[in-house]
């Protein structure tokens, strides 16, 4: 599996809403199976971005207790005690796009704190069960104060760094976060072309290649599908939208950006096969 991190050393730079249109276009685009999921508690996640906000009644899974919780406490809480099998997370991920895009969502029942001090206790039991269950695995990251956050950056294969044209924003990432570069790939939330801080400057000015640099501009029928869980549909119907409709612009710019990703983390699959390989043959 690789693991794909979407952070931002910024609040509000567009990361859950980035993932979620991102993580449409590419099982539109490859056939891969993807899953989704945050280290945080949100009110805004991305279960509202896919779905919108559940019903109360519709909040807890079947054969959970309040203590349990569903979705993502419900099977942090199974791990954390040691009750889990290798087929536990069939019971907890939600199926967003059928047989490609699954999400595990968040039930709200535990306090934040508590989950991300079990979270982070159990982090790598999740990763490898969600190895077993996916070939991507796509983690909305918390910015700051969450224990497992590190951790996540740390394993991440690549790091989806989500920033604005803020050169406030823009010179606090490059200068506290460099030992990220290596695996970084930048999204440019709300990108505006006239801004002072284009692509080719940021590119110039932080010494980072201009092709893993993604503009994904403000789009306000995007915005609304976001507040109203509809971003499946969004993606959907105009990912072949012709050049006339007023969509285009920024469905082009997420393809591109879910385009990248993809090919990078086929990448990084050739890379493991031929290290196993070689490993096989050395063991001949």
């Amino acid at each position: 599996m690789v693991k794909l991190a979407f952070w931002s050393n910024a609040n509000k730079c567009g990361v859950t809403s980035n993932l979620a249109a991102i993580s449409v276009a590419s099982v539109i685009r490859f056939p891969y199976k993807i899953i989704s999921l945050e280290n945080h508690l949100s009110p805004h996640n991305l279960g509202c971005a896919y779905k919108g906000k559940p019903k109360a009644d519709m909040i807890y899974e079947v054969g959970t207790n309040y203590y349990e919780g569903g979705g993502s406490e419900g099977l942090i809480r199974k791990i954390y005690r040691g009750c889990y099998g290798g087929n536990v997370l069939h019971d907890y991920a939600q199926e967003i796009i059928n047989e490609h895009l699954y999400y595990i969502p968040q039930s709200q029942v535990i306090h934040s704190e508590q989950f991300d001090y079990e979270f982070n206790h159990c982090i790598h039991p999740i990763f490898q069960l969600i190895d077993e269950f996916a070939e991507v695995s796509l983690i909305d990251t918390a910015s700051n104060n969450v224990l497992s956050s590190k951790t996540v950056l740390e394993e991440a294969d690549l790091i989806v760094v989500n920033l604005y044209q803020d050169p406030v924003i823009l010179k606090d990432f490059f200068s506290r976060y460099s030992s990220l570069l290596p695996k970084a790939i930048i999204l440019i939330s709300k990108y505006n072309r006239r801004f002072p801080f284009s692509m080719k400057r940021i590119s110039k000015i932080y010494d980072f290649p201009l092709e893993r640099i993604f503009p994904i501009p403000y789009n306000e029928v995007f915005g609304a599908s976001v507040h109203l869980g509809s971003i499946v549909e969004f993606i959907s119907s105009n990912y072949y939208c012709s050049r006339e409709n007023p969509n285009y612009f920024f469905i082009q710019s997420i393809k591109r950006a879910a385009y990248g990703m993809m090919k990078a983390a086929q990448s990084i699959t050739r890379e493991r096969d031929e290290e196993l390989k070689e490993l096989e043959l050395c063991g001949q």
